[in-house]
């Protein structure tokens, strides 16, 4: 009985072209799949090393607190000494971040690239410092470089934000957020969205990246939570209740 003979079709060039897209459309999704889990999960390793190490070297710095609940105090608060670029001006705590993302992170003076990629908030230089009158505006990553910011969308009206210095408690109440254009910058004045206007309340601001259509991973606009200073204490004398239980807080 005799052998068939397989039966071969002859590539042609439009053969060859197919092919050849499709390589390149594999090794592109490859590419774009490391480069996501390098930008993702990588840039995030570092980062929060950076951070861990200024908080644990700015820890050295503070005042021993107790595991009480201090006075509340509404005089006017001490002020901050301004410090340089990337320098440490304190630590951001927020206690509804408990769990879900660092709620114990520096805060460092600048938003430069630098800064903020030590998974840290950075300080607006221009705008004014912590417990003055106007506005202290602060800025960080929502993803990649430590997801500084990423869980903002979490803060409601009533909620805390704390800054913690040398020997201070700034503790900051939520009253609004904004989801603004990227060039919306009258949100981080010292009259927030009216520039021109004198100051009278204790504003904490915090901004990041936001898209309206697919929220924590784009930046085509800007996500604004806007607080007003509540009280203050020294350390020395005890902590904000909010955060008596908080272990990644010193």
């Amino acid at each position: 009985m005799p052998r068939r003979h397989a039966c071969h079709h002859r590539r042609t060039w439009f053969d060859y072209l197919v092919g050849g897209i499709g390589e390149l459309l594999i090794t592109s999704g490859i590419v774009i799949a490391l480069f996501l889990v390098w930008q993702l999960w990588w840039t995030s390793i570092d980062a929060v090393e950076s951070a861990q190490a200024i908080q644990e070297e700015f820890e050295t710095t503070q005042v021993a607190s107790p595991l009480i609940a201090g006075k509340r105090h509404t005089e006017d608060p001490p002020p901050v000494a301004p410090v340089g670029y990337g320098e440490t001006i304190g630590m951001l705590i927020v206690p509804k971040w408990y769990g879900v993302t660092n709620n114990n992170m520096p805060i460092l003076e600048g938003t430069g690239a630098d800064v903020l990629d030590q998974a840290a908030a950075g300080h607006y230089d221009y705008t004014q410092q912590v417990g003055e009158v106007g506005n202290f505006a602060i800025a960080g990553h929502r993803r990649t470089n430590g997801n500084s910011f990423r869980r903002i969308d979490l803060l409601e009206p009533g909620d805390e934000i704390i800054v913690a210095t040398t020997d201070t408690w700034y503790v900051y109440v939520v009253t609004d957020y904004q989801i603004v254009e990227p060039y919306d910058v009258e949100v981080i004045a010292p009259v927030p969205g009216d520039p021109t206007a004198t100051p009278t309340q204790r504003m904490l601001t915090l901004t990041t990246c936001h898209s309206v259509t697919t929220g924590e991973w784009g930046n085509d606009h800007r996500w604004i939570t806007h607080a007003t200073l509540s009280y203050w204490m020294p350390r020395s004398e005890g902590r904000p209740e909010s955060i008596l239980n908080d272990p990644e807080v010193n």
